[in-house]
């Protein structure tokens, strides 16, 4: 008991980014799996989840599809917008009615299928999705959100090798443009990720007690911690906004190319995210190459591009840091107002 009492003081404190428990049998197992053969993270099923931290408390909910979103018809006379991303776009830390999509959505009256997802989920994985299901749904646009802060990692094979990721997960192998998806196991059945019924001891441990959820964070700490260290990223060579290769860049480029292809004559639009240190690390320097870089793809591709750097310049730092949840540094609902309100007014589908 003076363990939980001293963890619990302790992870708000020092705003430990782990879980909390809920102190409900919710959560019987995880939310984000292996599951699909073709792009790997899904959710089960009608699944639920509730993900608990100091600064939020949300229950998550998956539709027949694996997606955090309502019950979608294939098929539908209306208009309707495809929107692929990662984390920021499913809505990590948020309800569903105050995250990005359905903001737009709701002062639009257009519906957005959101197949945003969590869980190691990157720009190759959203050409694949939306090859592959998403664009079975009736749609005229496709809405993109790039985070470069983790999609150039997330797509990047080498890095992934380096660092003993054992997920199931496609890579672009080859040279731009004549690329190969290459999965970084042979078999998804051997992801670590794969869904799993836990044990009813585990269950009680995980949703009543810090001590179980700390004893995780510092498992996965001491697994990092074991990677020899030239195999580790430094912090100067992390990609992001300001620190990427041609090559990665590259395979970015044939994700928006191959989208948008695939979805032929729908409008496209691509818009990139800043974290907040991103957005600090500009205020000092005032540069932006992937800004610029994707600039120009986009309209050498014929899709429109928003970049969400530089609309920060008119907010102070503090109103920047509000954009962001605390404890986990996704959007907050404030941010989630921000980029509707950017998006909503930046590309050509929302004015016609």
């Amino acid at each position: 008991m003076l363990l939980e009492i001293v963890l619990a003081v302790y992870i708000r404190v020092a705003r430990v980014k782990i879980e909390l428990p809920t102190y409900t049998f919710q959560n019987t197992q995880n939310f984000w799996f292996d599951l699909n053969v073709n792009y790997g993270t899904a959710h089960l099923p009608n699944h639920s989840y509730r993900q608990k931290k100091t600064c939020f408390d949300v229950l998550y909910k998956s539709n027949s599809s694996g997606f955090r979103d309502v019950e979608r018809k294939l098929k539908e006379k209306e208009t309707r917008v495809v929107a692929l991303g990662d984390s920021f776009t499913e809505g990590i830390g948020v309800k569903e009615e105050s995250r990005l999509t359905n903001l737009l959505e709701n002062e639009t009256n257009i519906p957005h299928i959101n197949f945003g997802m969590a869980g190691n989920f990157g720009t190759t994985q959203y050409y694949l999705l939306y090859k592959t299901l998403a664009i079975k749904y009736t749609h005229d646009a496709v809405l993109v959100g790039i985070l470069p802060s983790n999609d150039f990692i997330d797509n990047d094979y080498e890095i992934n090798v380096k660092t003993k990721s054992n997920r199931y997960q496609p890579f672009l192998r080859g040279e731009y443009p004549n690329y190969t998806i290459k999965y970084h196991l042979d078999s998804i059945q051997k992801s670590k990720a794969r869904p799993y019924k836990r044990k009813f001891i585990i269950k009680i441990l995980k949703n009543f007690t810090n001590s179980y959820n700390m004893l995780a964070y510092l498992r996965t700490r001491r697994r990092i911690a074991t990677i020899p260290k030239d195999k580790l990223l430094s912090p100067s060579i992390i990609p992001s906004y300001f620190n990427y290769s041609q090559k990665q860049l590259n395979g970015m480029r044939y994700a928006i190319e191959k989208i948008k292809k695939n979805a032929g004559n729908r409008f496209v639009m691509v818009y990139s995210i800043p974290v907040f240190k991103e957005i600090k690390a500009y205020r000092k320097h005032g540069k932006n190459p992937l800004g610029f870089d994707l600039k120009k793809i986009c309209n050498t591709i014929g899709v429109e591009y928003l970049d969400l750097l530089p609309q920060t310049k008119s907010l102070t730092i503090e109103e920047c840091e509000e954009l962001f949840l605390s404890c986990d540094g996704h959007w907050s609902e404030k941010g989630n107002v921000f980029a509707k309100s950017k998006i909503k007014s930046h590309f050509t589908y929302y004015k016609k």
